[in-house]
């Protein structure tokens, strides 16, 4: 018979597994149905990258990351995860960028580097190149992090090498193609494996500017826990200081994302909650211009939000 501590424990464990916290209701239903034979292959490949998403996917909570990668994405390879390297990596690359191994997803993790090419290689072909063959056989791509869906730093203002997003990739080639922009600078690994789910077995999530609705569909200036203080005009003057960060550069005003109810680390905390304001990471203009840097005072700016 089971104490009550062991059944807690149980219990716990049992609802990480699968996935019955914290998942919208069309991702939490989908897991329960979802055949692991039956799902399609992930390719993650990476581009001008820190590989920090793809250490925050690694954070995931419910469901683990080893249930996500084995039983729910069939990850066939990344280059950190997989085993294989070097030309066996590539070849396995080639043979479902081919068409050979059947239906997959591509996931891209990183910025293009449009004007350089050769700056960013896997083996003996260019990344971009890796890109275009993938658009023919691809089911469709999910855009990982702010580099990947919009440049990120890499395409910071008086970068050499042109870096830009996925989906503009596409476009300057005239590529019509599924591309879903999960964005953040580290990306929150909810709003990535919870994609990918609804994509395998539920379909294309309603989307809004290109991401998914379920995430980024509200401010996180609406959200957020201060946004009385702002109302009541009640301004922060330090980062230690209470009250709301907007004269301290806070960007929530201009960025959708639930980080507020959604918090980060497992749930334990978020950017305001540690007393930094908003950076954007997951709007399209992160990092974009010089004159915006990560951390400033908004002294001239008026409130008009």
């Amino acid at each position: 018979m089971l104490n009550r501590r062991d059944f807690l424990k149980l219990a716990a464990t049992l609802s990480a597994t699968f996935g019955i916290t914290g998942l919208p209701a069309p991702v939490a239903a989908a897991l329960k149905k979802i055949d692991p034979a039956a799902v399609p292959k992930l390719i993650y490949l990476q581009g001008l990258s820190c590989t920090g998403c793809s250490v925050s996917l690694l954070q995931a909570d419910s469901p683990s990351p080893l249930t996500l990668i084995t039983d729910y994405s069939q990850l066939a390879f990344h280059a950190d995860l997989s085993a294989i390297s070097g030309r066996k990596a590539q070849q396995l690359i080639d043979k479902y960028i081919s068409g050979q191994a059947g239906e997959y997803f591509l996931a891209v993790e990183g910025a293009i580097p449009e004007k350089m090419p050769e700056a960013c290689r896997i083996g003996d072909k260019t990344f971009a190149q890796y890109l275009e063959a993938a658009a023919k056989t691809m089911s469709g791509a999910v855009a990982i992090g702010a580099c990947a869906c919009d440049g990120g730093i890499p395409a910071a203002e008086g970068n050499l090498t042109g870096a830009i997003g996925l989906k503009e990739f596409y476009h300057k080639r005239n590529i019509e193609k599924l591309v879903v922009n999960i964005r953040g600078c580290s990306v929150h690994p909810d709003w990535v494996w919870h994609t990918i789910i609804h994509l395998v077995k539920v379909g294309v999530p309603e989307l809004v500017n290109d991401s998914p609705k379920m995430f980024f569909e509200r401010k996180v200036h609406e959200l957020c826990p201060r946004y009385h203080d702002f109302q009541q005009e009640i301004f922060a003057k330090r980062l230690s200081d209470k009250g709301c960060l907007f004269k301290l550069g806070c960007l929530g005003p201009d960025t959708n994302a639930d980080c507020p109810t959604r918090w980060w680390n497992g749930g334990r905390t978020w950017c305001i909650d540690s007393n930094a304001p908003c950076i954007g990471c997951a709007s399209p203009n992160f990092a974009r211009k010089k004159n915006i840097p990560l951390y400033r005072l908004n002294e001239v700016r008026e409130k008009t939000v």
